[in-house]
């Protein structure tokens, strides 16, 4: 794949969701929704949970990330989000 994602970003948006995203039940148990993209931990708080636009992408320790998706432009579709949060928060 072609994108890269940068881990800071990640972490950044995470915090804005966990601190202005309301409550919210993920695939992964219970987290937070932000503008359309929900967050959650794993039970140790190492991994970092995001799902949006199709795509679901896990933050774990040393800031390396696993992504899946279906295509490209999910990802894409992805990225704009965390930048679309980023920004407006």
């Amino acid at each position: 794949m072609q994108n890269l994602i940068d881990a800071k970003l990640l972490m950044k948006v995470f915090g804005k969701i966990e601190q202005q995203g309301a409550p919210a039940e993920t695939p992964v148990g219970n987290g937070f929704d932000l503008a359309g993209m929900q967050i959650a931990t794993g039970f140790d708080g190492y991994d970092l949970y995001f799902f949006a636009e199709g795509v679901s992408l896990t933050l774990g320790f040393h800031q390396k990330y696993h992504i899946d998706a279906a295509n490209e432009q999910q990802i894409d579709a992805f990225i704009q989000r965390l930048k679309q949060i980023d920004s407006r928060y």
